[in-house]
């Protein structure tokens, strides 16, 4: 009976030992903040068919015509923002909800372009790009890999990871017939990074992303938007 409460007991202090969160590890709670410049590209383009009367002494006349509309946002924003709060373990993984909020102003351009077969009919108009602005938006589920466990590394804080979110893309550009682009996407996000130690449970590091829009819903039938961020972090756990 002695025995097997030794036994017990050793379990248990291994055990406890095994699963302490000691200073400098990922473990237990984790939260993240990022601020940094980003580079966004997104470009989309639609066509379809419509159609204009047109009255004279003769009457109306129906002319089919061919709409194209196109639209592109290219700029440095500054700062795009992301928060992630979740779970490590192990001092190896770590699993997050990540929510991330991007604004910007000015760099809209859209155009709009109808025309018939018989060249009868034509019209045209852009965006006021000097007048727009974009907002970003969404939240997901990630996880990052720490993989050199190696107190003494230089390595130590390197990590990588992944993301995926449901992301809500808006630009607009006031006064203007062409006025909107983005929509809802899934957004897929690889991220590298370094963290160095300040404290027993806080990091500070920097880290790279580049992240891919699939629009589900959108403005434009066919749209691609692509991130690239570079974050300075503050990182607990």
């Amino acid at each position: 009976m002695k025995s097997l409460l030794r036994m017990g007991l050793c379990v248990a202090l291994l055990s406890s030992v095994a699963f302490a969160r000691n200073p400098q590890e990922h473990r237990g709670f984790y939260f993240s903040a990022g601020i940094g410049p980003a580079y966004l590209s997104y470009q989309g383009s639609e066509e379809y068919s419509d159609y204009r009367y047109s009255y004279g002494e003769s009457g109306s006349t129906y002319t089919p015509t061919r709409v194209k509309e196109e639209g592109s946002y290219d700029a440095f924003v500054f700062p795009a923002l992301d928060f992630r709060f979740g779970k490590s373990a192990f001092n190896l993984l770590v699993f997050y909800t990540t929510f991330d909020l991007m604004m910007d102003t000015g760099n809209w351009e859209a155009k709009y372009e109808e025309t018939s077969e018989d060249s009868l009919y034509y019209d045209s108009y852009k965006a006021d790009a000097d007048r727009s602005y974009l907002l970003s938006f969404g939240g997901g589920l990630g996880f990052d890999i720490y993989p050199f466990l190696n107190p003494h590394s230089v390595l130590r804080g390197f990590h990588l990871g992944e993301s995926v979110s449901v992301e809500g893309v808006y630009i607009d550009a006031f006064g203007s017939d062409v006025s909107q682009g983005g929509g809802v996407a899934i957004a897929n996000r690889i991220n590298v990074g370094m963290d160095w130690w300040v404290s027993d449970t806080w990091s500070m590091g920097v880290e790279f992303s580049y992240t891919n829009f699939s629009y589900s819903d959108g403005n434009y039938e066919d749209a691609s938007q692509h991130l690239f961020r570079l974050m300075f972090r503050l990182t607990r756990g």
